[in-house]
């Protein structure tokens, strides 16, 4: 009897295990709004990266379970173009907001997360992507010996399954009205961060053909757009974009290309602009998007503090010991400079320190310099833990308590310079939209070149840091 019982307890809690096994599974539209749940409250917090990782998924759930013209697809394209558009990057919210109107052309933005602005992009969107109120049919697939008279926008049947090792054939009409410069399917394998291009093949008045290469058919997925260039290069009709690909899931993948789940399935592991899945719709023939705008300029100010091994003789001629440090108590440091890319800028930045306490009479009162940086991040967003080289010229000036004082003093100024080596290591976090906030570790030597200078009457060499703290804005 205790083992017929036993048996029947394990069986109960068998069935309740593969039980909730098909509970956590049988409803991906829970699990979408679940997904967009969880991201919007990062987006509270702002953190963009977080919510925008979120959205990438519940597309992805989305994509699998088939719900592309579903409104919980929908809201999670719009709540997509919410975050992008708080983390500065309109055109990418722009493409988020078209593949929601596509799916609900009445969507709107809850008044929690709206905006006059955001607002404004909206229903800007909606007025270019619906042509004032009428969503844009769908164009069906592409058909052979099609009359180019009656096709509308760019017409494309979407790829969403292919074996791996093998070429995808690419196929797409284009309307007359275009006047495409030149048709191309962008492709990025899973685990790349950038896409590469695929120039189609005119054939006829309206077809373009071209393939995906079998080398690119690797790991679980893919991601891929057909997009329609004008003479200046943008964007004039689009199947998918940079923000928005489609997917393809790979079956019978290559061995080395390894999915994972937790990672973000629709920009390969974390690379990338804002990803989704594509409902079949794409930009239509009125609307002209370009790609995500990067930040170009960086303004910044930083404030702390400094200190240095300083050596040989004081402004006012008293020795210094060869053991000395001296502080410089307040930094100062505006910079300007551009982004060569997210990962490296180069800036000019003027540094002033303050050597604040000497008493010596007639003691300078800045230490004024110029410095050429440049800033490499370790992470391919920009932020986190950076590296630094810096160069330039000017004075750095430390107090110092002398041992023997001779006069009316006991705290002097030792110089520096004027030729400035160093580097440093920092940090950098985004605030949101265009700000971030950063710290620096840095040392610079000054090198005495010259004897004097200016109003720098005895310059020595030796070395500085400081440590200071700032806010970066991106333009």
């Amino acid at each position: 009897m205790r083992v017929r019982s036993l048996f029947a307890l394990v069986a109960i809690l068998v069935g309740l295990g593969f039980g909730g096994i098909r509970v956590a599974h049988a409803n991906p539209k829970a699990d979408v709004q679940a997904k967009i749940k969880d991201a919007m409250e990062n987006y509270d917090l702002m953190d963009y990266d977080a919510a925008r990782k979120l959205l990438n998924q519940a597309l992805a759930i989305a994509k699998k379970a088939k719900l592309d013209k579903d409104p919980a697809t929908a809201k999670a394209y719009l709540s997509l173009g919410i975050v992008q558009f708080a983390n500065s990057d309109p055109d990418a919210a722009k493409l988020s907001f078209i593949s929601a109107i596509q799916i609900d052309p009445k969507i709107q933005i809850d008044a929690a997360y709206k905006s006059a602005e955001m607002s404004k992009l909206l229903e800007q969107t909606r007025s270019e992507a619906t042509g004032g109120g009428s969503t844009e049919p769908d164009p069906g697939p592409v058909a052979s010996g099609v009359d180019c008279a009656t096709v509308s926008g760019m017409q494309h049947t979407i790829v969403d399954t292919a074996p791996g090792g093998a070429p995808v054939a690419i196929e797409a009409l284009v309307a007359p009205d275009i006047a495409a410069a030149k048709v191309s399917v962008m492709y990025r394998p899973e685990g790349a961060t950038e896409f590469t291009e695929v120039k189609l093949k005119k054939e006829g008045d309206c077809k373009y053909t071209g393939a995906i290469p079998s080398n690119a058919l690797k790991g679980s997925l893919m991601h891929y757009y057909v997009a329609a260039y004008n003479d200046a290069g943008k964007v004039s009709a689009s199947k998918g974009s940079s923000g928005s690909p489609n997917i393809i899931e790979i079956t019978a993948a290559v061995a080395g290309g390894g999915g994972n789940d937790n990672e973000d399935p629709i920009n390969g592991g974390g690379g990338g602009g804002g990803g989704g899945v594509s409902s079949g719709g794409g930009v239509s023939s009125g609307v002209t998007v370009d790609g995500p705008k990067k930040a170009k300029v960086l303004i910044a100010i930083s404030g702390g503090t400094g200190f240095g091994y300083v050596t040989g003789e004081t402004e006012g001629m008293n020795t210094v010991k060869n053991c000395c440090l001296g502080s410089s108590l307040v930094v100062v440091q505006p910079e300007l400079g551009f982004f060569v890319s997210p990962q490296l800028s180069i800036s000019a930045a003027f540094r002033i320190g303050l050597p604040i306490g000497a008493n010596v009479e007639g003691h300078a009162t800045a230490a004024p310099g110029g410095l050429l940086r440049v800033r490499y991040s370790l992470s391919p967003s920009g932020e986190g833990l950076r590296v630094m080289g810096q160069a330039g010229a000017g004075i750095l000036r430390n107090t110092i308590k002398l041992d023997n004082p001779m006069g009316g003093g006991d705290t002097d100024i030792v110089a520096q310079g004027p030729l400035l080596l160093g580097g440093g290591v920092g940090f950098s976090k985004r605030l949101g939209g265009k700000v971030s906030f950063f710290a620096d570790l840095s040392a610079l030597a000054g090198i005495a070149v010259v004897d004097s200078m200016g109003a720098a009457p005895k310059l020595n060499n030796g070395i500085g840091a400081d440590l200071s703290i700032g806010f970066q804005l991106g333009l």
